[in-house]
């Protein structure tokens, strides 16, 4: 019988051998791949603005031009919804968030744009079957049939014009709510370039800007109302009251309309300026309820029928003849039943235009939802709804998904505001952690993204200006939810920055640039470190760093200044101190990048600035094409990308002389900021995802 051979049958020489070769193969594993999560990131482009959250990409033959006309664009997807924040990029996935109606408050909009089209088609019938049995003017009083024509075809003209311009105004905001921010920012736009600045922001009907809800769909109601009043029988009592209540209707509005979204009232002359066209129809139909006749000659005196000696004379012997009378025929009568019919429709039509927007649908809820797309394909793989609520108070800029998702390339954590919430890639909610003072106390909306570690996410939740609760900071376990550490600390505080991870040593710390200075919490326990002062105010655009050198950049509101700061280390304690400050064109929203021993920056209005990131020194500054640039700048295989609100991605050469490579424009709305990952550039523009590659040959 064969002996049988196994392991302890192997001599002692051939022990060792195996040994090593074990230990060396789990030693170069390990030096590979490695153990921490900043030796290598597990995504591509995990967070905003990508690995450490810095905006720089250490790819290369990234592409540089591209058109709408799908030239370099690999794919293009829908996306539903609307946000602003940006994509990021893990495990074969792109990962976006985003916003909509509840189901709920959905099909209370469709419900809403039914009944409001089928009350504009009853109205468009009935006022034009009244037009046509509507009897011949005939000569009366003495007045000759053609003036009393014109007269009554010039009447006619103008509730037929004031009667079209409502009803479409009501099916803008019904039927095509999705159109009618985009036409009320040109209109609020105009007024802000006329000298007008506040009405930019009180023209929409996004549910989180209350004001401009009550004063855009007030206005338009109250439109209507008047309109309808010019149904009502002519010289009838009936509407010379309706005339009046309409101009009475003033004053609750005025009265009851909401805060804006910075909390401050709103001037009288801006809100009496939504009910402008109301109580221009509503005066009209008052004057026309007037008769403006002149007496006869014979019931005037003899020196006032005697030939007057000029022009000026005759003109006061004329307007001593006029008089102005009350019409009093039909008192007490409504008008016809199609008149009256028409009167309903309009009135009921105002009050759909009205209510629902205002005492309904913010209630009902905006449902915040975390999307997962294929990133070679561009497929939903799916949609995940994480959390519904009412519609916060937030800037007319921002959406209810601002802040950025970040991803391990196993956990997927989000913020919005309402709430923070770990998903996995099949879309499966892990954990949510609501957070119930948001709603009552959110001004802008939420802002800051989260940031991941090794084993934490961190949420920074900074209060707002007039916010009655302090900011809080916290770290959950992204596998358990584990609150690790929760602070409150004083000096973060009105600002809108995401912080940055910065690793010296054995020591992580969280850097937080907030109003008027820049301060360091231990990741692991949430203790305060340290704290440098700076001079700016409200801060949007969030820090850029490399190395040590640290940036803190613009101010929205307040001191302005672009600062760079050295991280210095001396006895296993980490401090900043100021290498140079610049009030060369500071940016305002864009965050700025460093790249290549430079600082990029851009201002809202599109002034770019390239500095020595060491000295200071200015190598350029030039004005990019378009305006208004809010997304933050990325970078990588030597160019800097800049992208504005129009969809347009100015794409420049990273070096000390200013040169543009190209000018891309996909034309559509842009608020987030470019991801990088495996050659491509993702963008999210006008309600879509683009995933750009460079031409293959």
């Amino acid at each position: 019988m064969s002996k049988k051979i196994g392991y302890n049958n192997v001599n002692h020489p051939a022990r060792l051998l195996l040994a090593v070769c074990l230990f060396l193969s789990v030693s170069l594993h390990a030096a590979a791949f490695g153990t921490e999560p900043h030796e290598g990131p597990a995504a591509p482009w995990p967070q905003w603005r990508g690995p450490e959250g810095l905006g720089v990409s250490s790819e290369t033959n990234l592409p540089e031009v591209w058109t709408g006309n799908s030239q370099n664009i690999r794919w293009k997807t829908r996306i539903p919804g609307k946000g602003n924040s940006s994509p990021v990029v893990g495990n074969s996935r792109v990962i976006l968030t985003t916003a909509y109606e509840s189901p709920k408050a959905a099909t209370w909009q469709n419900l809403t744009a039914i009944a409001t089209s089928a009350l504009a088609l009853a109205y468009l019938i009935t006022a034009v079957a009244g037009f046509l049995r509507k009897p011949a003017a005939k000569q009366q009083n003495g007045v000759s049939f053609a003036k009393r024509a014109l007269a009554g075809w010039f009447n006619t003209l103008f509730c037929c014009i004031t009667s079209l311009a409502f009803i479409s105004l009501a099916l803008l905001v019904t039927l095509w709510r999705q159109h009618s921010d985009s036409i009320f920012a040109k209109v609020g736009l105009f007024l802000s370039n006329q000298g007008y600045p506040d009405m930019e922001h009180l023209f929409s009907m996004d549910a989180g800007v209350r004001a401009a809800v009550w004063l855009t769909s007030g206005g338009i109601a109250s439109l209507g109302l008047a309109v309808a009043v010019g149904r009502l029988k002519a010289h009838s009592i009936w509407r010379l009251i309706a005339a009046g209540a309409v101009l009475c209707s003033a004053i609750p509005f005025v009265k009851f309309t909401p805060k804006d979204q910075w909390v401050e009232s709103i001037e009288l002359s801006e809100k009496l300026a939504f009910m402008l066209p109301a109580m221009i129809v509503a005066c009209w139909h008052l004057i026309s309820y007037l008769r403006i006749e002149r007496e006869q000659p014979d019931a005037l005196s003899e020196e006032q029928t005697a030939a007057p000696s000029d022009r000026l004379t005759a003109a006061l012997d004329t307007l001593r003849s006029m008089r102005i009378r009350w019409r009093h025929k039909n008192l007490w009568q409504f008008g016809g039943a199609v008149s009256l019919c028409s009167a309903a429709l309009l009135a009921a039509l105002s009050l759909l235009v009205f209510i629902p927007p205002n005492f309904f649908e913010a209630q009902l809820g905006i449902q915040r939802v975390v999307l997962c797309f294929d990133k070679e394909t561009g497929n939903l793989v799916w949609q995940q709804p994480v959390f519904i609520a009412p519609a916060e108070r937030k800037h007319s800029d921002g959406t209810y998904a601002t802040p950025t998702a970040a991803t391990d390339g196993t956990h997927i954590i989000v913020n919005f505001g309402v709430g923070a919430a770990c998903l996995d890639f099949q879309g499966r909610i892990l954990w949510k952690k609501w957070d119930p003072g948001y709603l009552k106390n959110s001004r802008y909306g939420a802002s800051a993204s989260p940031v991941l570690t090794k084993d934490n996410a961190i949420i920074v939740q900074e209060a707002e200006e007039y916010s009655k609760r302090p900011t809080w900071i916290a770290a959950f376990d992204k596998r358990t939810s584990l609150t690790r550490w929760r602070i409150q600390p004083e000096t973060v505080r009105g600002c809108y920055t995401t912080p940055l991870i910065y690793r010296h040593g054995n020591q992580e710390q969280l850097i937080i640039a907030s109003l008027g200075n820049v301060a360091s919490y231990d990741v692991e326990s949430g203790r305060f470190l340290w704290m440098q002062r700076i001079p700016t105010d409200q801060l949007v655009a969030s820090m850029a760093r490399s190395a040590d050198l640290l940036c803190v950049g613009g101010s929205t509101d307040g001191p302005n200044a672009t600062v760079v700061m050295r991280l210095i280390s001396t006895n296993g304690r980490t401090r900043a101190g100021k290498l140079w400050q610049s009030d060369e064109e500071p940016p305002g929203d864009c965050s700025p990048v460093i790249y290549a021993d430079k600082l990029f920056t851009v201002n809202d209005k599109g002034w770019m600035t390239c500095f020595d990131v060491r000295t200071g020194a200015v190598f350029w500054n030039k004005r990019l094409k378009g305006s208004r640039y809010l997304s933050s700048l990325v970078a990588g295989d030597g160019k800097v990308y800049a992208c504005n609100t129009k969809g347009l991605t100015t794409v420049i050469t990273a070096d000390a002389e200013f040169n543009i490579i190209a000018e891309n424009d996909l034309n559509g709305r842009c608020y987030a900021s470019p991801a990088i990952a495996d050659g491509c550039i993702f963008l999210r523009i006008a309600g879509y995802l683009y995933c750009i590659e460079k031409e293959r040959p």
